[in-house]
């Protein structure tokens, strides 16, 4: 699957970009704020996705930098940017314990059946991926997998999956 199509480039230089330039006056959700049920909801809401890339980003079992800016990159766009980096960070401690101790195949299944009901949801996250996957300017054979998997496993066809890599609704 050709995955580094100019569309997904540009998503990547975006949220590499956002992450680079994320603003140091926006406030962190911070204090009593962190125990509140939208916060929480916020959290509950992005995981998926940000576990989605963070498996596309292992499958060549290791991280490049630039993969994990740009997953950040992405998360800090998902959050708008009012969660604290160090909680993203314990976020993906858990995507990797996940994998450790079920597999990332198992992972994607899981994550697939959440996202059973909602076609922009599961195509969102493949474009995500996509992203991921292409950070560092090249998709490793492990990387390739794992976004099949993705496609497979989130109900994406052969047909959508050309269209989301190669423009933006």
């Amino acid at each position: 699957m050709n995955v580094n199509t100019e569309v997904i480039r540009r998503l990547r230089d975006s949220l590499l970009l956002r992450e680079r330039t994320a603003q140091p006056d926006v406030a962190p959700i911070t204090g009593a704020q962190k125990q509140g049920a939208p916060r929480d909801a916020l959290l509950r809401r992005i995981e998926p996705f940000a576990e989605t890339m963070y498996l596309v980003m292992m499958a060549d079992a290791e991280s490049a930098e630039v993969e994990r800016r740009a997953l950040l990159g992405a998360l800090s766009v998902l959050t708008d940017g009012t969660v604290d980096p160090a909680e993203l960070n314990c976020m993906i401690d858990r995507f990797d314990a996940g994998t450790a101790r079920e597999g990332s195949e198992a992972r994607l299944q899981q994550i697939g059946m959440h996202f059973a009901s909602e076609r922009e949801d599961r195509e969102t996250a493949f474009t995500l991926a996509a992203v991921v996957a292409v950070a560092d300017g090249r998709v490793e054979p492990g990387e390739n997998r794992a976004l099949e998997w993705v496609q497979e496993y989130f109900g994406v066809s052969d047909r959508r999956a050309q269209i989301l890599l190669e423009s933006i609704d």
